[in-house]
């Protein structure tokens, strides 16, 4: 009979972990092992997803350890995101406001027949948001941020790249995770569309940062000076996002929606979003 063979350990796994904490008695884990992950690293998404990545060889133990270690990070680092996710939580159908362009504006969803098309109109200092009966005006609300980033990135763009005699060459709307913007060797642009969620000053900051990365495709001291020349409140929009960027989206509430009689809400899966990740600096 031929020797059996170790049991190989899961690529994927999910395990519940006492902690010897008295704020967070226990955490659930999503582990992940890698052939080519050589350090076991703790990251946690804005959903309260706590995600191992560790080495194949890496036994439940040491995890189980390293993860006692970090539990103070992880209390304070779960505490961080409940508090955006509650100050970012909104129920549409009960009229909260909604962000737009730095400011706080009424929302107000118009529910129609089955076939009609969703739509989101901005007039004056109001956003209506029109869906059938059974629609989702949060993906409605999303398709109209992205559409609004297009538009006003790409305004911005023109403008500023006029300004500094730069040509430009693509220019992409995307849901980035860890980037406000970047730039590559060939002039495309790429742009997250929370931006337009975001005050003017500060949009224009990031649309000037990545403009200046085609005189320098650095972080140098070339880049900097020139970026202080061009766009002298960029460190100003940098502190604004390191201390509002983590709230520039939406999340949908978890409450019931005061919906017409016979018409069921449009329940959000957990942690359901219109964006995601932690927001990083540029």
């Amino acid at each position: 009979m031929p020797p059996l063979r170790p049991q190989s350990k899961p690529d994927r796994e999910q395990r519940v972990v006492a902690l010897l904490h008295p704020a967070l008695p226990e955490v659930e884990l999503t582990i992940r092992r890698g052939a080519r992950t050589r350090h076991v690293r703790l990251h946690v998404d804005e959903t309260g997803i706590v995600t191992v990545s560790a080495p194949r060889r890496a036994s439940s133990v040491q995890l189980d350890r390293i993860v006692q270690e970090r539990a103070d990070w992880l209390v304070d680092t779960l505490a961080r995101f409940q508090q955006t996710r509650q100050a970012t939580e909104i129920d549409l159908d009960r009229g909260d406001p909604v962000r737009y362009r730095g400011s706080w504006l009424p929302a107000t969803v118009v529910r129609r027949g089955e076939r009609t098309r969703p739509s989101v109109t901005h007039s004056g200092e109001q956003i209506e948001i029109v869906v059938a009966t059974d629609g989702d005006p949060y993906a409605a609300l999303h398709r109209f941020y992205r559409d609004e980033a297009r538009r006003i990135v790409g305004e911005r763009v023109d403008f500023w790249a006029i300004d500094f005699g730069l040509k430009t060459g693509n220019l992409s709307i995307r849901d980035q995770r860890t980037r406000w913007g970047s730039c590559t060797s060939r002039g495309d642009l790429s742009f997250n569309w929370r931006l337009v969620l975001a005050p003017a000053w500060v949009l224009d900051a990031i649309v000037v940062h990545e403009l200046c990365h085609i005189d320098e495709l650095n972080h140098g001291s070339r880049f900097w000076t020139l970026l202080d020349e061009r766009y002298p409140r960029h460190v100003e929009a940098s502190e604004w996002l390191k201390s509002h960027g983590p709230a520039l989206r939406i999340t949908a509430t978890q409450a019931p929606a005061q919906l017409p009689d016979g018409i069921q809400p449009v329940k959000p899966r957990r942690g359901r979003k219109l964006t995601g990740g932690q927001s990083s600096l540029f």
